[in-house]
């Protein structure tokens, strides 16, 4: 559905994507792909290495992740520097955070539809979707509320 949502909204400028990372405890390595992942960030190349994992999730063991980064097109030393030096290691964990604390989300997929806040950064969440759409529906949802402006 991602594929989608960035064809139709986000490439066009009609909304903004802000991934937050929730590595879930079930997922033994979901921490450290999620750590990865930021780092293919690193060399604007998150969404290409996103792929890449999400592609191989049941094979995530940290000692396979720099053969991904090589997949996904990375620099493998600038990736393997930042993976062993846990750069985005608190990052992430603060993102777990306030999606436990402040926001109740607990498990993925999550969806927060909101509004940009003129003047700064900050959203104001109009609505959680706690649970995978169909892309249709998603698709009112975003289409409502861009109506609603």
């Amino acid at each position: 559905m991602l594929p989608q949502v960035q064809a139709n909204f986000v490439h066009t400028g009609k909304v903004e994507l802000i991934f937050f990372d929730l590595p879930l405890q079930m997922h033994p390595h979901a921490f450290r792909a999620a750590e990865a992942a930021a780092c293919a960030g690193d060399q604007g190349k998150f969404w290409e290495m996103h792929e890449v994992l999400f592609a191989n999730q049941q094979a995530l063991a940290p000692e396979q992740l720099p053969g991904y980064a090589e997949q996904a097109g990375l620099d493998v030393a600038a990736f393997q520097k930042c993976f062993a030096g846990g750069r985005h290691s608190p990052k992430i964990r603060d993102e777990i955070r306030i999606a436990h604390t402040l926001l109740g989300i607990t498990g993925t997929p999550a969806y927060l539809l909101g509004r940009r806040i003129p003047g700064g950064d900050k959203v104001e969440v109009l609505e959680i979707v706690h649970s995978l759409l169909p892309y249709e529906d998603l698709e009112k949802k975003l289409n409502a509320l861009l109506a609603s402006e």
